[in-house]
This record gives C-alpha cells, sequence and structure tokens, in this order.
C-alpha cells in the first residue's frame, strides 16, 4: 500500500513521463509521399516518407513530431535521398499516453532497425539521446546530427523537484520503481561511448536545454564537432537556413567538419 507521499511521487512520475500531444496538419510545401506505420514492442508508431535512394532519418524531441524537422525534407528529396520522420510513442499519431527516454531510445532503434542502415540521423532535443541511446544498441548510422540536445535527464528531474519542494532522491526512487533510471540519461555519457561522426549544433539563447550542454556533449563524442549560433533559440533554429544547410552537407558528407 502507497503512503500519500508516495501516491504523490507517483503523480509526479506519471505527469513528467506524458507529453503534451500534438497533431500536425499536413504543409503543401512539404513532399512527403508516404504515411506509414511501425507495430513495436511498445505500440504503433506512425511515420513520414518521402524520396527515395539513401534514408535519412529525422527524429524529434519531447512534445515534438515528425513536423518538426519538416524544412530538412525538401533539400534531402533533392539531393536524391530518402526522409523518414516517426511520430514517437505518446507523441503526435503514434500509440501510448506515457513515455520515457527509454522508450523513445527503443523506437528510434526499432524504426531504425525496420529502415536498415541509415545515410544519417538528424535529431532535436530529447530526440538527441534517444538517437545515441538507440546506437549503443545497435541502429547504423553513418553520421549524426544532434541540434539542441540535452545534457542530464537527473539533473532535469532534481530541478522538478526542488521546484515542487519535494525529495529529489524520493523521486528519482520513484522514477527507479517505474523503470526509469536517471542517473543513467546522461548524454555525454552515452556519447563518450560512440565513434560515429557526429555534429552537435545548439544557439546560445536557447532556454530549453542549455548551450554549456551542447558543448559538453561535442568533448564528449569522440570524432564530433561543434557548431554554436546565436538568436535562434530552442525551435527557431530548426527552421533557420544556415543551420538547415550545414546540418545537411555534414549529414551528406559534402561539408568536412567544422
Amino acid at each position: 500500500m502507497h503512503s500519500k507521499a508516495d501516491r504523490s511521487l507517483d503523480s509526479v512520475v506519471s505527469e513528467i513521463l506524458t507529453p503534451k500531444r500534438r497533431i500536425s496538419e499536413p504543409r503543401a510545401n512539404v513532399p512527403w509521399t508516404e504515411r506509414g506505420s511501425l507495430a513495436t514492442a511498445l505500440g504503433e508508431i506512425a511515420y513520414w516518407s518521402a524520396g527515395t535512394g539513401t534514408p535519412v532519418l529525422l527524429v524529434h524531441g519531447w512534445e515534438g513530431t515528425h513536423a518538426d524537422l519538416e524544412a530538412f525534407v525538401a533539400p534531402l528529396v533533392a539531393s536524391g535521398h530518402r526522409a523518414i520522420a516517426p511520430d514517437l510513442r505518446a507523441h503526435g499519431e503514434s500509440e501510448g499516453t506515457t513515455a520515457s527516454l527509454y522508450d523513445l531510445a527503443e523506437n528510434v532503434r526499432e524504426i531504425g532497425a525496420h529502415i536498415g542502415a541509415l545515410e544519417g540521423t538528424i535529431a532535436h532535443s530529447a530526440g538527441s539521446p534517444a538517437v545515441a541511446m538507440a546506437i549503443s544498441r545497435g541502429m547504423v548510422a553513418r553520421r549524426v546530427a544532434l541540434i539542441a540536445p540535452p545534457l542530464n535527464y537527473e539533473r532535469f528531474v532534481r530541478d522538478v523537484a526542488q521546484g515542487l519542494g519535494i525529495d529529489g532522491d524520493a523521486l528519482a526512487r520513484t522514477f527507479l520503481a517505474r523503470g526509469v533510471d536517471v542517473s543513467q540519461l546522461d548524454l555525454p555519457r552515452t556519447a563518450a561511448a560512440l565513434d560515429v561522426p557526429a555534429l552537435i549544433v545548439h544557439s546560445a539563447d536557447d532556454r530549453i536545454t542549455a548551450f554549456v550542454g551542447g558543448q559538453a556533449v561535442a568533448r564528449a563524442w569522440r570524432g564530433s564537432a561543434f557548431r554554436g549560433v546565436d538568436g535562434l533559440g530552442h525551435r527557431r533554429i530548426l527552421r533557420d537556413p544556415e543551420t538547415v544547410a550545414a546540418v545537411l552537407a555534414f549529414i551528406l558528407d559534402s561539408a568536412p567538419l567544422p
């Protein structure tokens, strides 16, 4: 039997693991040609595809959808590649109401396995640790670009606890009881074991994920480079023409690591 305090902690964990769902409207200028679905151990996930040729996987962040990275789609198609973008568990049109970073990583791994070897992967925000974890679990990607990656999930959980006036250790234990070890969700730690060439892009005015976090990820990830920008925040960076061009040049190997 849970105490009142335990139930309160459970409710906090449930709230943290429940993303606000957005459904993206189709845009006429994005050349999606297929809306598919993939049955996974965590439920069915929807994905969108455009173009042919070697595949590039586009991975959205927390409370995002496949449409967040649509600025990359037309250039990928024009370059002779296939763009694939899923709605991860509990996001967009995919099944589920709650999701942990482990769940998102497993979604990415499973769709990667479904597609086959990837020319590259472009991920935003919380999609970044999901991609890194998926690669550590065997997903094959020739190059990786991470845009506005978060640093450390445990720090986020403890910040939430402090803001609510509850015990951080107790909240971390409640996550662990739900199968989420927040102490292990550290992107630089995951990155340190990877050797896939990577580009990390971050805006200095990002108020969601810290600029220094992106720098720390780049330092930990062997064979990576960091591209710092300013004035693009957490989401505008995804539509910035210079950022899109730089990321695609790296992923498609038409430009060396900066």
